[in-house]
Formats: C-alpha cells, structure tokens, sequence
C-alpha cells in the first residue's frame, strides 16, 4: 500500500522533471560542442603533421636533385680541361628547379594555415554548434552571418573572415581572399568591418549597398574610385555636378533623400535619414549629365522655392545651365 502523505506534489515532479531535462540537454549541447572541436583541432593537427612531413621529404627530393645536378655540372666542367669558364657554370644552374621548390614552400604555406573553409552554410553550423555554450561568441557569429549574407555573390567567394570574441579566434577563407572581413568586440559593441583589396572587389560591395548620403561621403566616394584607377570620367563628372548641386540643397532635404548616381554603366546609391526625398543623377549619349529632385513634402517644396532651386537641370562639360 502507498503512503500519498510522503509523495511529492504533482507540479513539484513535473519542475524537477523540467529542471533534469533542460540540464540534460545543456550537457548533451556543451559535450558535443567540446567534442566537436576536439575532433576538429584533430583534423587539423594530423593534416599539418601530414602535409609537413610530405614538405620534408619534397624538399629533400628536390634539393638532392639540385645537388646532383650541380655536382655533374662541376664534373663536366673540370673533365673538359676548363675549357668553360666559371661564368658558364653560373649560367647553367638549374633555376627551374629552384622555382618549382619554392613553389611549391608557399603552397605548402597556404595548406598548413588554419583556415576553414568561408561559406553561409559553414558559418550557420559553427553557429549551432555554439548553441547554449558561449552566448558571446555565438554573437559574433549571428553579426558575421548576417553581414556575410549580405555581400554580393563575388566577395562572398573570395574573401578571408576572421570573428576574434571572448577570447577565441575563428578563422575562414574562400577563394583568393581579396576582401578581409573582421568581426570583433568593441566597447561591448560586435564590429563587422569590411577591407578590400582589389579594385573588383570594392566596385562589387560598392554596387551592392547603399552609401551615406552627404557632401563628404560623394567626395569619399569619388576619391576613393580614383586610388583605385576605376573612376571614369563620365562617373568624374556626374559625381562633381551632384556635388555641386546637392551642396545648394536646403537641409530639410540633404538630411532626408535617396540618391541613384547612374553614369558611364556604373550605378551608385546614396542614402540619408527616411529618404523622403529623391535625387536622380544620370548621363545621355548627347553628354549631358542631367540632375532631377522629386521632393516629398510641402515643406521642403517651399523652401526649395524661395531658395531657388530648380527640380532639373543640366550640364555639358561641367557648364551649368537650366532645361528649358
């Protein structure tokens, strides 16, 4: 017969049931998260010691070779009565050997880095794996996705990552790496920055998102595709009149417009505050380069009325003047 005077209550079985079973689960998630890691650090360990030893013995192939090589060179040389002079024996020396071992040294450099491969789906599956074991890090890693899956299909393929948080450094790598992208913790703040290393790389990133719109950023903009040798001079010129022009709209509208540069078949698009406001820059065959302003609100209409600002205009060769 059961004694119901010392059995627990109901709901105190089914908290403690509860309580078992999330700490079962946060156990379950932090071993394979431990043994994932070991597994892969393993990976890792037995593919450098493999691949260095292979280094070891292709190195000393070829430097033996190379060694052969000389010293048949030097037997000829003396069996000829020195007939050839040293100068000779200089010139002969096997420099394709020489450069296919260091070749081969720098791949060997590449393979032996710790890099994973970069890609979304790999970026999601370190993420899981973090899943109730470093919240901090798992951070870093919802920011890197999220930035990751927004840059275009071109960097996404060649670019070098590496998410440095809470202590750890986790690095990934796709392609030939010419973009670098860092994600780190500053002031409590998770940082995703962005450097590109070549100028496709930079006109890839730049079509794909919007600037910040103001006077200073359009010069960055223009400066910027100068260093790189990629600003034409259609793009030359529309940028410098939209300078001109935006510079004589009033705040109300500087502060709160899109802008589409379209010029020379290179498309740019600038952004600030609601973006109430839009602003079209673009060039025709004849030349010209055209500025057009659809304005959004009464306000910013009146202003622009008693400023005398004009909702087109035009240039040819930088000479301003208005459609009639």
């Amino acid at each position: 017969m059961i004694n119901l005077q010392h059995s627990p209550p109901q709901d105190v079985l089914l908290t403690a049931l509860a309580f078992q079973g999330n700490m079962s689960e946060l156990a379950r998630n932090g071993i394979q998260w431990a043994l994932s890691g070991l597994f892969q650090s393993l990976i890792v360990q037995v593919k450098r010691i493999l691949i260095f030893s292979t280094t070891v013995i292709m190195s000393s192939v070829l430097l033996s070779a190379l060694w052969l090589a000389v010293q048949k060179a030097d037997y000829s040389l003396s069996k000829g009565e020195h007939e050839v002079t040293l100068s000779n024996t200089q010139k002969w020396a096997p420099h394709s050997v020489i450069r296919i071992l260091r070749d081969f040294l720098q791949y060997a450099a590449i393979v032996l880095s710790s890099y994973e491969p970069l890609s979304l789906r790999n970026l999601l599956r370190h993420r899981d794996q973090l899943n109730g074991v470093n919240y901090m890090l798992q951070a870093c890693f919802n920011e890197a996705i999220d930035g990751f899956n927004q840059e275009p299909l071109l960097v996404q393929e060649n670019s070098k990552m590496v998410i440095h948080c809470d202590g750890q450094t986790v690095q990934f790598l796709s392609g030939t790496g010419d973009c670098e992208i860092s994600v780190y913790v500053l002031r409590n703040s998770i940082q995703y920055d962005v450097r590109e290393r070549t100028a496709e790389m930079y006109l890839a990133r730049l079509s794909s998102r919007q600037e910040p719109l103001s006077i200073r950023d359009l010069l960055r903009v223009k400066s910027n595709l100068q260093s790189w040798g990629v600003l034409s001079e259609e793009l030359q010129g529309c940028l410098e009149f939209a300078v001109q022009e935006y510079s004589e709209e009033p705040l109300c509208v500087q502060d709160n417009a899109n802008m589409v540069v379209d010029c020379g078949g290179q498309v740019l698009k600038f952004a600030s505050g609601r973006q109430d406001n839009a602003i079209s820059i673009y060039d025709v065959r004849d030349g010209t380069i055209h500025y057009q302003v659809r304005i959004s609100s009464l306000w910013a209409s009146t202003v622009r009325f008693f400023k005398g600002n004009k909702d087109h205009t035009y240039t040819r060769r930088m000479k301003r003047s208005l459609l009639d």
